[in-house]
């Protein structure tokens, strides 16, 4: 005969969700509790892709508080039936290799597959480090990035998205860019103006606070779903010279991007057209936004990324 001892029982729940279930002879509970709560947040991910555009960081923040409420639970539940758990005798799978087994087994098969899978396949998080996307993305900007992207069901590259990818030359490298051109367009940049076979996306001057303070020139161009601002360096009035036209096709199986802040973005003019099969996903939506000098940028937080 034995009797249960609640610090033990608290201290098992908190190294893996169902343990503490498991020490006090319960292993269905423990295994069923590790699974919910191993499987809560991916399932909230997914549900997050198909709730409106605007919900995407709700949902996804709603999925961690119930999955924190089912391991505070289980945790507090362990805890109590410790306390009031009469002495009995120990069943076969209550003993110490048992438990390490269960952890081994709950990480490795569970919660790290789990979240790679969601992470891979459904929603992931990005932050930005340097100011090529600005103004639509700063540094600093945490976002999400629908990873659906040409799975059924899921978003579409379209000319104007921001796409996450790797660097063609280096895949160790992931970026933030703009697709501007799909397979089979023919790009051409002249000066500060942008043509997609034949037809101008340049719209015309913008306003923007962040070229402003930077001595940069702002500009509209049209994508598939609305327009959006690019900044080219700044014009100080002088008499320019006329400007070279780069010519740039796009092969099949590619998209070309480039970056918002067209003065400092390493693109596609300089590493090429980018392989479908190296797009990650399509930036979402701002879930946090920390500046090195501004502090919490609160009012970006749950701005969509268009």
């Amino acid at each position: 005969m034995s009797s249960r001892k609640p610090l033990l029982a608290l201290a098992a729940a908190l190294v893996m969700p169902g343990l503490g279930q498991v020490y006090l002879g319960d292993f269905v509970s423990g295994a069923s509790l590790l699974f919910a709560i191993g499987l809560t947040v991916p399932i909230f991910a997914r549900l997050a892709l198909w709730a409106p555009a605007s919900w995407l960081c709700i949902v996804v923040l709603l999925g961690i508080a119930v999955a924190l409420a089912l391991y505070a639970g289980s945790v507090l539940h362990a805890y109590r039936s410790a306390t009031r758990a009469p002495a009995a005798g120990l069943r076969s799978f209550q003993r110490p290799t048992v438990y390490a087994l269960y952890v081994a087994v709950g990480y490795v098969f569970v919660l790290e597959p789990v979240s790679a899978h969601a992470r891979e396949h459904w929603l992931e998080t990005f932050v930005v480090p340097s100011a090529s996307m600005a103004p639509t993305v700063l540094p600093g900007d945490r976002f999400f990035a629908d990873k659906t992207v040409g799975q059924g069901g899921g978003p579409k590259l379209e000319r104007g998205a921001l796409v996450v990818f790797t660097d063609p030359n280096d895949p160790r490298l992931t970026f933030v860019k703009r697709v501007v051109g799909l397979a089979g367009d023919r790009i051409e940049i002249t000066g500060s103006t942008v043509r997609v076979n034949g037809a101008e996306i340049t719209l015309g001057p913008a306003h923007d606070a962040f070229a402003a303070l930077h001595g940069l020139t702002a500009t509209h161009e049209q994508g598939a779903h609305g327009s959006y601002t690019v900044l080219w360096p700044g014009n100080d009035g002088a008499q320019q010279a006329p400007h070279a036209t780069a010519t740039y096709l796009v092969p099949t199986g590619s998209v070309f991007v480039l970056g918002d802040q067209r003065a400092h973005a390493v693109d596609s003019r300089v590493f090429g057209p980018v392989p479908i099969a190296n797009v990650k996903g399509i930036a979402r939506q701002i879930w946090f936004s920390r500046g090195p000098s501004d502090g919490v940028r609160w009012g970006r937080i749950g701005r969509l990324l268009s």
